[in-house]
């Protein structure tokens, strides 16, 4: 009983002597809670954004799996044993060099000598896993491998520009290890990468399932690094940094059915070509198959520039009266669609558009993108047996032998001649209408422009 008494008054002791302290000291004791309070609060909420202060975030479009990402992401984290310069020209990276033998079957690539995974270990020749259809691989020793075609393919180093890991595993030879990779189903939402350069960022690759949810990520901030197709709703963010570049590998193209009865005209194509006003495209005019940054391009070929007069003279020429096309168009290009239409309208071409969800089996007329190889090797595109790839029907005997000499010519002054005739026979014959690279913008947050640039090895553009 006594014990708990003497605990009581022990009790209201202290309770009385904090109560005297707090009124003598009273404002200086609130004003020191007060500042705890405040202080607390901003660092519950500031403390997430200083720990991602180092934290590149990068948007991305399209539906990936582990076995499909980018090659481009890839490369952050991994390089390639042959890589393609801005002309398109390949050049040794993981590999020192290369040889192919006389009947061209055969090349034999060499690694580099001071490399190593992103666990320490020496590269091995064996441990380097790539799939190339049709291809037999061999790994002579812990240096070479050997790739052995069933045909010569001049073209065939640009396919070895893809990423490069350990078999197995995702042990790269890049500045950055993936440290993490976030799913729902097969499909990947994130991908986290540590550097293994000291003062490298992080790096976390967000991906989108449309370019509107990408544009709607980098309004509120949660992608802060981004390439997208229309990068004008940005223009006035004052917090953001946004540039722009026409694409070296892709142009939007009206591609005509050379088979169909009324296309195969090259008349009619040329009128078609040269009724275009391509002034509102959001790109720069494209004037053949081949980027103007290749070594092979060829600035001597045809030009279809808008020209209503020589436009009619040229229709009127076919003799094709009263002439109506459907004009399809996969997603993405409906206001090309219409621009285009209007101006084959005022040619005096009926003209009906089919909205397309993919690139159809059957058309007259299609608005698509065309992907421009690195390497100026059309063969795919335009070579007549090529009937999956072929998407115009093409069927021109002379394109088909410079097609045919070219990929199996390693000289490459032989194969510059052959290229120039390829670019100037196909203008001619107007198999398609050209009409732009498209911009490809680049959105970034002014403060992490210093991480970005970081990222040498990094090409969204």
């Amino acid at each position: 009983m006594r014990i708990v008494k003497n605990s009581n008054r022990r009790f209201r002791f202290w309770l009385h002597l904090a109560g005297a302290y707090i009124s003598r000291y009273k404002y200086p004791f609130f004003i020191t809670v007060f500042t705890l309070i405040i202080s607390s609060y901003f660092l519950i909420r500031l403390w997430p954004k200083i720990t991602r202060a180092d934290i590149v975030t990068i948007g991305y479009v399209g539906n990936y799996t582990i076995d499909t990402i980018p090659a481009e992401i890839l490369s952050l984290a991994t390089k390639s044993l042959i890589t393609v310069d801005a002309k398109g020209t390949p050049q040794p990276l993981l590999a020192s060099h290369w040889t192919v033998s006389d009947d061209g079957k055969v090349y034999t690539v060499f690694l580099r000598d001071d490399l190593k995974w992103h666990n320490d270990e020496v590269v091995d020749a064996k441990d380097i896993t790539i799939a190339i259809k049709n291809v037999s691989i061999t790994a002579l020793n812990n240096k070479t491998i050997q790739f052995s075609l069933p045909n010569p393919i001049s073209s065939f180093p640009t396919a070895l520009d893809k990423p490069v890991f350990k078999t197995k595993s995702f042990y790269g030879v890049g500045d950055f290890r993936i440290s993490g990779i976030d799913t729902s189903g097969d499909t990947i939402q994130k991908i986290k990468l540590t550097p293994k350069t000291k003062g490298f960022p992080r790096v976390e690759i967000n991906f989108y399932s449309s370019q509107t949810q990408l544009l709607n990520a980098i309004k509120i901030g949660d992608v802060r690094y981004a390439s997208v197709a229309n990068g004008k709703v940005f223009e006035n963010f004052p917090n953001l940094s946004v540039s722009k570049r026409a694409s070296d590998d892709e142009i939007v193209t009206i591609f005509f059915n050379t088979s169909d009865q009324l296309l195969g005209s090259v008349d009619l194509r040329e009128a078609l070509s040269y009724a275009i006003n391509k002034s509102s495209f959001d790109g720069e005019s494209a004037t053949g198959p081949i980027a103007p940054s290749s070594w092979a391009y060829n600035p001597e070929v045809k030009r279809y520039e808008y020209n209503t007069g020589k436009a009619k003279e040229l229709l009127s020429k076919s003799q094709v009266k009263n002439p109506k096309i459907v004009l399809s168009v996969v997603g993405g290009y409906e206001d090309v669609a219409q621009s285009v239409a209007r101006d084959w309208r005022d040619l005096g071409v009926d003209v009906e558009i089919k909205y397309e969800k993919s690139i159809p089996t059957n058309y007259q007329a299609l608005i698509a993108v065309d992907k421009i190889p690195a390497d100026p090797d059309q063969y795919a595109l335009w070579h007549s047996t090529q009937t999956k790839t072929n998407l115009t029907k093409l069927n021109d005997p002379k394109i088909d032998k410079i097609l045919e000499d070219a990929r199996i010519t390693q000289d490459e002054d032989a194969r510059k001649k052959l290229y120039a005739d390829f670019q100037r026979f196909l203008m001619e014959d107007a198999p398609v209408a050209l009409l732009y690279r498209p911009y490809k913008y680049l959105v970034t947050y002014k403060n992490v422009q210093p991480l970005v640039s970081k990222l040498p090895s990094l090409q969204l553009e």
